[in-house]
């Protein structure tokens, strides 16, 4: 079987030609019984056009192209009763057209559709108008629903492995912190760029999963997967918090090294360094364990969870050996963003949301 299957897809036979060869087909078998025209060919032709990858973009084309359609229609129609077809009549109704929807600022999709149709309804008479419309709607249409319910892209895997990655960055980047004890210039901007790079992937990653999931909105099917990709973005957004603590600790350890003396404070700065690395651990056990909830992953969250605990509540033995307000609060909010990640790694978002199918 997956020979057959590499088989064709080397010959470039992939579900998505397929699909749109299907959905062509289907355009022009149903436009032909709702059409006026003999020979139908916009419908296969919106519906090659409208097929994306995804359902959600598969909309978006067909949304795109449908209103580019009827704009370029009206607009053809209105010159076109005036002027005959010339050079100038398709000089003005371009000019028109481009400039009205790029006035309104619509994507360059529908300025280049308003554009064809405008000429193309100028060229074959306003009798071709409605024709246009409907095949257009007609075939953007199928390619939709051909999408939604013909094998739809599954992009949970995709989705697990990026939360699987930053879970891990994060996990990384928070140990990383404890180099910016050492004044060392080049060693604080790597880890502020270490900072920078994590917190925009987090921001990609929860884009990433919400098109992922939104993109499932248009399917009446596949229940499991959008509960399954709503529990994953959940745990992205889970992510971006302890990114922001991340941050927020990178910020109190640059403070402190240029207060407290290292050699009279050695002894406080490690046992932070094992409150931070412990920490570190927890975040890279929540994205297993969001990933696979089994319970020998709940049971290695909680014990870290547990563990780093006990290390950050003897860290706070720190805060009676200083009279300076200022190491006071330094100490006190790395401390508490620190915390603060251990209640996002302990959330609820690790309970299993059961098989995927």
């Amino acid at each position: 079987m997956r020979k057959g299957l590499e088989v064709f897809l080397r010959l470039g036979l992939t579900l998505q030609v397929l699909k749109t060869a299907i959905a062509a087909a289907l355009g022009w078998m149903v436009s032909s019984h709702l059409s006026q025209n003999d020979y139908p060919f916009f419908a296969p032709l919106a519906a090659v056009l409208t097929m994306q990858v995804t359902i959600a973009g598969s909309m978006e084309k067909a949304i795109y192209r449908v209103s580019g359609v009827i704009g370029g229609v009206i607009i053809s129609m209105l010159i076109g009763h005036w002027l005959k077809l010339n050079a100038g009549s398709i000089l003005l109704v371009v000019l028109v057209g481009m400039a009205v929807t790029t006035a309104f600022r619509m994507p360059a999709q529908v300025v280049s559709q308003v554009s064809v149709s405008s000429i193309l309804v100028l060229a074959f008479g306003q009798g071709y108008a409605l024709s246009r419309i409907v095949e257009t709607i007609i075939g953007s249409a199928i390619a939709v629903l051909t999408n939604a319910l013909l094998v739809p892209p599954n992009t949970i895997p995709a989705a697990e492995e990026l939360l699987l990655k930053l879970s891990n960055k994060a996990s990384i980047t928070l140990k990383d912190l404890v180099l910016l004890w050492d004044r060392t210039l080049s060693h604080r901007r790597e880890i502020q760029q270490e900072v920078k790079e994590l917190t925009e992937q987090n921001e990609k990653g929860i884009e990433a999963v919400v098109l992922a999931r939104q993109n499932l909105r248009f399917t009446p099917f596949f229940t499991k997967r959008r509960i399954r990709l709503e529990h994953l973005e959940t745990g992205m957004k889970h992510l971006n918090h302890i990114t922001l603590q991340i941050r927020g600790i990178a910020r109190g350890i640059r403070d402190l090294s240029t207060i407290l003396d290292d050699h009279a404070a050695s002894e406080e700065i490690t046992q932070l360094n094992l409150a931070i690395e412990q920490t570190s651990e927890c975040i890279a056990h929540y994205g297993m364990t969001v990933i696979d909830p089994s319970a020998e992953n709940l049971l290695k969250l909680i014990s870290s969870v547990k563990e780093a605990q006990e290390i950050q509540s003897h860290c706070l033995v720190i805060l009676k050996r200083y009279e300076s307000l200022t190491i006071l609060r330094d100490v006190g909010a790395i401390l508490t963003d620190l915390n603060r990640i251990l209640k996002e790694t302990g959330g609820q978002t690790v309970v299993s949301t059961g098989k995927v199918f």
